[in-house]
């Protein structure tokens, strides 16, 4: 399992095996495997991180601060080198498969993904990484900044989408995660009214 994102997006360092403690995530497909390939990693120059338990709890708080109308609904995954949360949507997956929600704080939108896990980072992470990654940008990113994303930091806009700002190298900058999600949590409560 994972062949083929582990292919494209090699491991940037030693992952270590991690037991997955949510009972909530425990039976969906290629939950475990992903936490024993690469919890608390990061992948393909720093593209992607995947959380552990401990980080996911975290990485929750951030999100629900950011999106409250998504409380008990989540579980986060994995984040991207642009601090995009990828989390089970607790609500629409199944016993055993899966569903996404992608949370762009940036822009402040919560984008719906029908397919489970292991289709997620085995076929569209591989069929549409701009979509799913950002790897256009990234790659104009890693151009001008070599040194790759560390975890609990992400490249953030400096102005956010939904404030007119521009998905472009120039409005971006690396940010802490924290920080940069509590900021534009805000920003996006206040543009709701």
């Amino acid at each position: 399992m994972y062949e083929n994102f582990l292919r494209e997006y090699p491991p940037d360092n030693t992952p270590s095996a991690v037991a997955a403690r949510d009972e909530r995530l425990v039976t969906l497909d290629g939950y475990t495997e992903l936490l024993q390939v690469g919890a608390g990693s990061s992948f393909g120059n720093g593209i992607l991180y995947v959380h552990t338990p401990d980080e996911a709890e975290e990485v929750s708080q951030l999100i629900l601060e950011a999106f409250p109308e998504f409380r008990g609904r989540i579980a986060p995954v994995a984040q991207d080198w642009l601090g995009r949360q990828y989390a089970v949507d607790l609500v629409r997956s199944t016993a055993n498969q899966a569903s996404f929600l992608l949370f762009e704080v940036g822009s402040g939108e919560a984008f719906e993904i029908d397919c489970g896990l292991p289709e997620l980072l085995d076929a569209e992470f591989i069929e549409d990484p701009d979509t799913f990654l950002g790897a256009d940008l990234y790659t104009e990113w890693t151009a001008e900044q070599p040194v790759p994303v560390p975890p609990r930091r992400c490249v953030g806009f400096k102005a956010p989408l939904f404030l007119g700002g521009h998905g472009e190298i120039s409005n971006l900058e690396d940010s802490d995660r924290s920080v940069y999600w509590s900021l534009m949590g805000q920003l996006r409560a206040a543009a709701q009214g």
